[in-house]
């Protein structure tokens, strides 16, 4: 583990070093001090007005002189060396009409933004002319972002994340118009969960290290690396098929125009763990299962041959080491980050972009005061819940999380652009946990008392590799352009030495008596478990404009691999080994062989029960999509076409020689008009059809346990592939730069949707596993705005409120097999219930006030969400996570030039997570975790 992590920060090291070093400016800054520059630059992006995309070769000239540049293959220009003073810009293209913005200001030093677009030439030809501001602030941010879109989407850009003290991707999620976060990773649209929600990164699917289900956890990627994150929630061809609530796309930190500079450091606290407080995190264990356990000569247990006793001694003796988690003194979490860009001209003009980025975050989270229990019902007249299971419960978590970015984007040509990009992130997090009370279900009651152990280690690393191109042949508006990108990605899940240490006791007068019992608690059990999973992909498409008609065909393959392994040993003991309530001594002082030459406790290997498999998912697809105007309709465009889609599964059992595996081709059509009323509103309407994948964890035919669930989970190797028809109706205004105000309409109706049930036979024993139903439907309102309120008095010039409601509501169909097993514990049960995972409403409402010439900030953000089905029970009494409210606090003040302080304070409410059930008009609380507040403070550095 120590070796790994010498070579993880020499890899993220590195990938810094190859961006800062790639820049000759980055060192040349570093060897002297920086010469006063005289003059400014211009630069910006002239795109075209309707569609949204780039204009490469677009004229843009400084007016009354010579000077000027044409427009690379993503319509940016830069015009440098001006002498500072007010300038008039024309922008011009061939088949566009001419434009002039003037009064554009130049400062010495200084970099101006002038973003364009260029409306096709009419019978109208006179020359459009602007104000710089008014270019600045509405044209490209609003156009070229959602009111050009050809799907309904929405964002969060980095400055909403900077502003709600986002530290995570997984935190930007909940500020998402139809967006939750669910275990502070994995996302939820529109209420549906992972197979229902697709993550890119920068337009590539990313592997996902969850062993257990399909959602890709989002909480390994910090904010500090992300540009924007959008999410479109209707289906275009050009997309994977594989979404139904959204398609997620990460886009990392984009190529600068010029250097830039920025460094951060903070430090927070916890309420639960306090400054300096005590924190449960597990003891040091073992990195890799020992080679002395790979040896056949091991025995089960103790044995008489000398070869063999030598050899469990020695295994056992290989696991002395410490199961019980114990108190560790904290000081606080801390956190720093650094990025630095630049683009400069190399080979005459040709333009070259480099970016790195470097985060590291170091942070402690628990509680003491928990609570779990589990319920089940007697039978059909029975009053209330019977416990099964009830525990105090202590937790505690230390994460580390490092993130590392490097890029360089080259352009070959004017008409041909490379780029490459590195992305490393590695998150470990050290768990503990402790639960003492009661076990019903195991006769464990009264005086007795039932308690576990559990140290965890999980270390999750992704590795990205991006290379893309984009190409333009011929010039003018009716250029083919020829875009490509192929990635590679690969994600490890490594958990060594998960420990799990049940035991009973009883207390009595003047002692407390102990016992393990395997038959009743369980043995202490060590867990090791690996998962490898390799993504390749590559993707190619064509633009072909023909008039105002532009045609689009391309194709895309992916090849994803995994690899899931796991061994599992028990510290057992010979009849009549009693237990004095160390598990440190169990393991270890009594356990291999004895000084009175008997055996103590020892170590064997359980045999696996098919645990271990080997998947493959192999898509292949091509699509046909055009974009254009309806004939006889003004300003009503047509986006849609078809996308072909082949899916081939497989998985093996390595234990069990058992295979599962299916085959699917689909055809997915999709159409989405955009009727734009005027220039500042579109109504728009959408179908397409949309496919969901089962996970290889839920695919695979195996039972394992549930670390941290206490539940036993099996596979279904006859899932079925979950098809969808959506349907969406949005009308969205855009009355002013940075204002919108927007209404949507979603339906959506499921064939074969999957869903997780515990096993009808099984209910008391805890199986879970998952099945088709036959149909489902999900409905819903999505509702936004975002104003400034400058316009209502100056001295609200600087303030801005904003917010969303999403109204959400799901049925899917109870089959005659369920039914009449819930009608075993009540006599009508509905013939409906909702979908996992969906609440029926998620409200995001802010309010923030920033004065660019004080430097001060201040930000509010409030965060509420209803009622969410987690678990589906067999008689009917759903255990769901119970809404819960939020509001965290953020202030910023400028100190210095580029020197910033903020301090914010999260979960103001001091809100607890609950997981319960209700009965007969009583709540059963399943799971209660405190979340405390978390204040932090943090300084920041920017240079550009």
């Amino acid at each position: 583990m120590v070796n790994g992590w010498y070579r993880d920060l020499l890899l993220v090291a590195f990938l810094f070093l190859v961006g800062a070093g790639t820049s000759p400016l980055v060192v040349a800054q570093d060897a002297s001090p920086k010469e006063v520059d005289t003059n400014g630059t211009v630069t910006g992006v002239v795109v075209e007005d309707g569609r949204g995309g780039p204009l490469p070769g677009a004229n843009v000239r400084v007016a009354g002189s010579s000077t000027g540049t044409t427009t690379d293959l993503n319509g940016r220009y830069r015009i440098e060396n001006l002498d500072p003073g007010t300038y008039d810009l024309r922008f011009s293209f061939v088949g566009f009409q001419q434009k002039t913005v003037t009064g554009v200001e130049v400062t010495a030093g200084g970099t101006t933004e002038i973003d364009i677009t260029l409306a096709e030439e009419t019978e109208r030809l006179d020359e459009v002319v602007v104000e710089a501001k008014a270019a600045r602030d509405s044209e490209a941010g609003l156009i070229l972002k959602r009111a050009e879109a050809a799907a309904v989407s929405n964002a969060v850009s980095a400055e909403t994340m900077s502003r709600a003290g986002a530290g995570t991707v997984a935190d930007a999620m909940g500020l998402m118009t139809g967006g939750s976060v669910v275990e502070g990773k994995h996302v939820n649209i529109r209420g549906l969960q992972g197979r229902y929600v697709n993550v890119q990164l920068n337009g590539t699917t990313l592997p996902n290290a969850d062993p257990e289900g399909n959602s890709v956890a989002l909480d390994i990627f910090p904010s500090s690396l992300i540009d924007n994150v959008v999410t479109e929630k209707t289906f275009t061809p050009d997309k994977p098929g594989t979404f139904t609530g959204g398609s997620v796309d990460i886009t990392t930190k984009s190529f600068p125009n010029d250097f830039f500079l920025n460094a951060s450091v903070s430090t927070s606290s916890n309420s639960e763990v306090g400054v300096g407080g005590g924190i449960l995190l597990p003891p040091d264990g073992l990195e890799e299962v020992p080679p002395v356990a790979n040896s056949s000569s091991v025995p089960p247990g103790p044995t008489s041959d000398p070869e063999r006793r030598d050899a469990l001694n020695q295994v056992t003796q290989a696991f002395a080491t410490g199961v019980s988690p114990r108190s560790n003194d904290v000081l606080g979490n801390r956190s720093a980050e650094v990025s630095l860009g630049d683009r400069f001209s190399v080979m005459g003009d040709r333009s070259l972009g480099v970016i790195a980025s470097l985060t590291y975050d170091h942070s402690f989270s628990g509680y003491n005061g928990g609570t779990t229990a589990r319920f089940s019902q007697t039978g059909i007249n029975a009053e209330q819940l019977r416990p099964e299971a009830s525990y105090t419960t202590r937790r505690g978590v230390e994460e580390t999380l490092f993130g590392g970015l490097a890029g360089i984007s080259f352009q070959l040509t004017p008409t041909d652009e490379l780029g490459v990009r590195l992305l490393y992130n590695r998150d470990d997090e050290h768990i503990a946990r402790y639960e003492s009370g009661i076990l019903p279900r195991d006769n464990i009651s009264g005086d007795r008392r039932f308690e576990t152990r559990v140290a965890r280690v999980i270390e999750r690393t992704v590795r990205t590799t991006e290379l893309d191109g984009t190409h333009q042949f011929g010039s003018g508006a009716e250029g083919v352009r020829l875009e490509w990108q192929t990635a590679y990605s690969k994600v490890r899940r490594e958990e060594p030495d998960n420990r799990f240490f049940p035991n009973e006791f009883s207390p009595g007068e003047r002692d407390t008596s102990f016992a393990i019992s395997g038959p009743v608690t369980g043995l202490p059990t060590r867990y090791f478990r690996d998962l490898t999973e390799q993504d390749w992909s590559g993707e190619a498409s064509v633009e072909v404009p023909v008039g105002p008609t532009l045609f689009e065909a391309g194709g895309r393959f992916r090849t994803k691999t995994r690899e899931f392994r796991e061994r599992v040993f028990k510290h057992d003991a010979p009849i009549g080994h009693g237990f004095s309530g160390r598990p440190g001594a169990y393991v270890d002082e009594r356990s291999g062989l004895l000084s009175d030459g008997t055996f103590g406790t020892y170590v064997t290997e359980v045999p696996s029960q098919g645990g271990n498999y080997d998947g493959a998912l192999d898509t292949g697809a091509g699509y046909l999509m055009t974009e254009t105007p309806v004939p006889g309709v003004p300003s009503l465009e047509f986006i849609g076409g078809v996308r072909f889609e082949y899916t081939d599964m497989s998985l093996n059992t390595l234990d069990t020689d058992t295979e599962g595996a299916f085959s699917q081709f689909d055809v997915l059509p999709s159409v989405n008009l955009v009727w734009t009323l005027r220039e500042d509103m579109n109504l728009r309407l959408a179908y397409g059809r949309t496919i969901a994948l089962p996970s290889f964890r839920e695919f695979a035919p195996f039972q394992s346990f549930n670390f941290i669930g206490d539940f036993t989970e099996r596979g279904n190797p006859a899932l079925k592939r979950t098809r969808v028809d959506n349907f969406d109706l949005r009308w969205e205004w855009f009355p002013r730069a940075g204002e919108l105000l927007s209404a949507s309409l979603y339906y959506k109706d499921f064939t074969d949707p999957i869903e997780r049930t515990f096993v009808a036979e099984s209910v008391d024993q805890g199986i879970i596993t998952y099945r088709n139903r036959e149909s489902a439907r999900v409905y819903g309102v999505e509702l936004e705005a975002r104003k400034r309120l400058g316009g209502l008095a100056p001295w609200l010039e600087h303030v801005q409120v904003g917010g969303n409601l999403t109204l959400t509501q799901s049925q899917i169909d109870r089959t005659e097999e369920v039914l009449t097993l819930i009608r075993q514990f009540r006599d009508d049960p509905d013939e409906t219930r909702q979908l996992q995972g969906q609440s029926p409403y998620i409200a995001n409402v802010n309010a923030g006030y920033d004065n660019p010439e004080t430097g001060t900030a201040v930000n509010v953000f409030f965060n509420r969400f209803g009622d969410r089905l987690q678990t589906v029970s067999a008689n009917g009494a759903d255990i769901f996570e119970r809404a819960r409210s939020t509001l965290d606090i953020n202030f910023s003040q400028r100190l210095l030039p580029g020197v910033s302080a903020s301090i914010s304070v999260k979960n103001v409410l001091n809100s607890d997570e609950v997981v319960s059930q209700t009965f007969k008009g009583d709540e059963f609380i399943n799971d209660r975790r405190p979340l405390g507040r978390t204040v932090s403070v943090g300084v920041s550095y920017s240079y550009w």
